[in-house]
């Protein structure tokens, strides 16, 4: 992933402390319960008597049964994931089509699993992981989002993985919701009703390195990242990581 300046200058020192075991505690942690058990999501359901199907939900704006807010989650545009302040993934928006393959892929036995399960160990998705839980936690140089966009191999395709720092009404740390959907069809449909068209900036000092990326006829190719990201992609849908925490 392309990752802003600011948060590649971050001291590794700080970030790789991040607790991705999820050992702590939450002001929401359901105690007594192995995070990483695939049945966790029905067990914690039922320890808090959560609410279900037809009953009410109250919102600060709004009147829901929880069956219309999974209805509306399931169908928004986008993949969605949340993360709680101790690192643990507790939700994600399932897609209604059973037959799409998420960009992020995310499966129910994983919800209720640390940050450590979630993501893969293999070349450097944890400690990215790890750089952008911690930077939005702590709120590094004041930022409260993180914008990531991966190269797929494809000029016509631009994944983005965008993280936000979730607060409570006080403004503390609260988990980390994020976001991955391609954003190329936002553009081709700007441009269309628009009346306008992209073109290269020969002056531009970005995007270079996504455009090489993400040309197969390059005289240098796709780097090794690039490439191991497409590789990864083509696999059979299985638990993988997001650029953080998302991951996050």
């Amino acid at each position: 992933m392309a990752e802003p300046k600011w948060l590649q200058d971050m001291n590794p020192e700080e970030y790789l402390k991040e607790d991705f075991e999820a050992t702590g505690h939450s002001r929401y942690t359901v105690d007594g319960l192995e995070k990483n058990d695939p049945e966790w999501l029905d067990k914690a359901a039922a320890k808090v008597n959560a609410a279900e199907g037809d009953d009410y939900v109250k919102l600060d704006s709004g009147l829901l049964t929880v069956n219309q807010i999974n209805w509306m989650l399931r169908n928004t545009f986008g993949e969605m994931t949340y993360v709680d302040d101790n690192n643990q993934f507790l939700w994600y928006n399932r897609p209604q089509d059973p037959n799409y393959k998420m960009k992020a892929g995310r499966v129910p036995a994983q919800v209720g699993n640390t940050m450590g399960a979630v993501h893969p160990d293999i070349r450097d998705v944890i400690p990215t992981a790890k750089k952008v839980v911690h930077a939005l936690r702590t709120k590094e140089g004041g930022h409260d989002e993180v914008w990531m966009p991966v190269p797929t191999g494809n000029l016509t395709e631009l994944v983005l993985h965008y993280y936000k720092r979730v607060e409570d009404e006080e403004g503390n740390y609260m988990g980390i919701y994020e976001w991955v959907q391609d954003i190329y069809p936002f553009v081709k449909y700007f441009c269309e009703s628009t009346g306008q068209k992209l073109v290269v900036d020969p002056d531009a000092s970005t995007g270079a390195t996504y455009r090489r990326n993400s040309d197969p006829d390059a005289k240098t190719g796709p780097s090794t990242k690039a490439a191991a990201a497409k590789e990864e992609a083509a696999k059979p849908a299985e638990p993988e990581a997001t650029s953080g925490a998302s991951h996050h």
